[in-house]
Parts: C-alpha cells; structure tokens; sequence
C-alpha cells in the first residue's frame, strides 16, 4: 500500500493485520498485530475492518511500551475533569453496533510514547468467533 504524503500524516497506512490471516476474537485480550515504534507521534489511529458473526461488544485498547519487545504494557487513560480532581480509567472502544464495520478509532500520544500494542476482544466471542479481517494504522504529528 502506498504510503501518505500530505501534512499532518508522519507514517502509514502501515498494513498491522494481513485480509490473508484474520484475527478471531476471544473474550481475553489478544494483540492485534505486531508491537509498533511511535516515536514523537502525537496521534494514532487505527483502521480496522470487523466481521463481528456471533459476538458481542467487540473492544479494542491500546497499550503504551516504553522498551521494545518489553513485558511492561500500560494502559492509557480516559480522563475524567472534575471540579478538583481529575479521574483516570482505562480506555476501551467498543463497536457500540454489533454488525460488520469499517471504523477508525483513534487515541492521542502526545508525542510521549515511544511504543504501542494494539489488542482486541469480545465480551462474548460467540459460537462463531467475530474476527478482524484486516487492519492499517496511521500516525501524525498532531492531534486531528
């Protein structure tokens, strides 16, 4: 695939998931993909296609690496704004329609991750399992 040259985009699409070889869904988390190198990427986004058969509640979560190939994966977090507090969760998107879908979620890095894992599950895989078909990811230089 061809890779995008316009302002803004710093790398990709960058095949992570081959259409030859889907990835089925489980009810753990599996990695969705090989560890990526982020480096100075304030963005990343991935685009996914789900055929998501008889599962339900297919998720996908990105884990922040500060060693390559390290065993330490940290979540990142949805931040809550309260009046003195700021909340911190774990974010997880969810395919809020369970039917097949094309969709590009995207997190923000802040220039502060030097690598990634992508991983996906299902609340319930079902009797047939849903799988990825294929997956691309894209970083930029900015938040968009």
């Amino acid at each position: 695939m061809a890779t995008l040259h316009f302002d803004g985009i710093i790398g990709g699409p960058h095949e992570l998931l081959a259409a030859a070889s889907p990835q089925n869904l489980t009810a753990a988390w599996a990695d969705l993909g090989a560890e990526l190198p982020v480096w100075g990427a304030s963005s990343i986004a991935l685009w996914v296609n789900l055929d998501i058969n008889d599962s339900t509640n297919a998720r996908v979560r990105l884990l922040a690496k500060h060693t390559s190939a390290g065993t330490d994966e940290y979540v990142l977090p949805i931040r809550t704004v309260g009046a003195s507090i700021v909340r911190l969760e774990a974010e997880e998107k969810e395919f809020n329609v369970d039917a097949d879908q094309k969709m590009v979620p995207s997190w923000d890095l802040n220039g502060l991750v030097p690598y990634v894992q992508f991983q996906v599950m299902a609340e319930v895989a079902g009797a047939t399992p849903g799988q990825i078909d294929s997956a691309y990811v894209t970083t930029a230089l900015r938040s968009v």
